[in-house]
Order: structure tokens, then sequence, then C-alpha cells
């Protein structure tokens, strides 16, 4: 089931230019980033936090990209009956689309660890610790693909939905001057954990609360949480 699965969104990725152009979207992120981190910083000065949110962001957007391009596959599974048909076979609704989450996932988590690798944005990060914020920033990808497919019916809505959840990218951009107990006003954003894992990799004066294990502990804990609930909605809304 895996291997057709992954078939069929290689299959929808090369034949439509949208979903090439969000394929290599992270790379062209990553590339742009390898020139425009260190000019910033060369041109702010060290005491000035503006290269660090723009890392910090462009860091977070690879998994949201991917979340993105899986929900456009979603909604054109809808328009072709794709979701229909499988209900005739052995194959149930729900573990399709799962496993359309969990490609959407890995794909994240490759893309978020060779871009972070390749450019040096954590430059004083342990192999481990850039693991983990790979790992926590790649599960947003399932969320924001449910968000869109929860309330949108065609990819017209679609686009409006991606361009709303996009504003969850900004709450990330708060934590960085939202700390201490403060920060319990912006966890419920599920790239909030990965941002403040960053936060911490790059400033290492931020006031936090807990150790980043802690952080990326949590952080999985709520994403699963908050995919799960997504998910309910969903399958609510199509009768899956």
């Amino acid at each position: 089931m895996i291997k057709t699965v992954i078939k069929s969104e290689l299959k929808n990725m090369s034949r439509d230019r949208l979903y090439i152009f969000f394929f290599f979207y992270p790379f062209i992120i990553g590339l742009i980033g390898y020139f425009l981190i260190p000019y910033l910083r060369n041109q702010v000065g060290p005491e000035n936090i503006v290269p660090e949110i723009v890392a910090m962001l462009l860091i977070l957007m690879t998994g949201y990209i991917f979340g993105a391009l899986t929900a456009f596959t979603l909604l054109d599974d809808r328009d072709d009956s794709v979701l229909m048909s499988l209900k005739i076979t052995p194959i149930s609704v729900k573990a399709y689309v799962a496993m359309k989450l969990v490609i959407s996932f890995i794909f994240g988590f490759i893309a978020t660890l060779a871009i972070i690798l390749s450019t040096g944005f954590l430059p004083n990060s342990t192999f481990l610790t850039i693991m983990l914020i790979s790992i926590v920033g790649a599960l947003q990808a399932p969320g924001v693909a449910l968000i869109i497919n929860a309330f949108a019916k065609n990819k017209v809505e679609g686009f409006v939905m991606m361009k709303m959840s996009a504003l969850i990218l900004a709450i990330p951009v708060i934590a960085f001057f939202v700390q201490s107990w403060q920060e319990v006003f912006l966890v419920f954003a599920p790239g909030f954990w990965s941002a403040r894992m960053i936060q911490m990799e790059l400033i290492s004066s931020i006031e936090v609360n807990f150790t980043l294990i802690v952080y990326f502990i949590l952080g999985v804990i709520y994403n699963i949480l908050f995919v799960s609930l997504f998910m309910w909605i969903y399958s609510k809304k199509n009768n899956i």
C-alpha cells in the first residue's frame, strides 16, 4: 500500500506544474537563505535578531509547503472521486488519507533536515538537535494539509485557506519577543514548538520555561493531538 501511495504522489507531482513548483520550493528557499542569512548578519550586526527570525521562518516554511502540497493532492482526489472509489476497495479511505499525511511528514522531515544541514542556519547545533527540530517542524505538514481540506471544497477555496493558514507562521515570530510564562498564549500554533527550539539554538540568552528535550516532547504530543482533531473534522465533513 505504501509503495502504491508513494507512486501516486510522485505521479501527481510530475503531471502538474503547480506540484512541481511546490516540490522544489523548499530547495529554492534553502538556496536563497544560504546567501541571504550571512548577508543580513553582516548588514545589521550581531545584536540584531532579524537574521535569526528569517532563518527560523525559512526552516518552518519547509514543512508548511509539503503540507500545502499534500492538501492539494487530497483536493484532487476529492474532485476525481478517488476517495469515493476507495469505499468499495479493501483499502479504507482513512488509511489512504493517513498514508498521504505520513508521506507529507517524511518529505517535510527530509527536506527540513537537508536545508538546515546544507545552509548552516543552525551552525552551533548538534546533529541530534537538528534531527529533533526537523521532526517537530515536519509535523506541521499533516496539520496544514488537514486544515485546508477540512474547510475547502475545491482548489480555489484551498488557496484561500492556504493563505489564511500561513498566518500560523507569524506566531513563532512573536515568540521571539514573548518569553517566560507568557508563551502559554502562543502554544496553540503547531509551529511554535519547533520555533522555540530553533530560537534556543540561535539565541543563548533567550528566557525559556523548559529544556529543548521537553519542548520536543510537548511539540510532538501537541501536533499529534492537533492532527487527530482535524482528521476527525475532515472525516466528518467527507463522511469517511
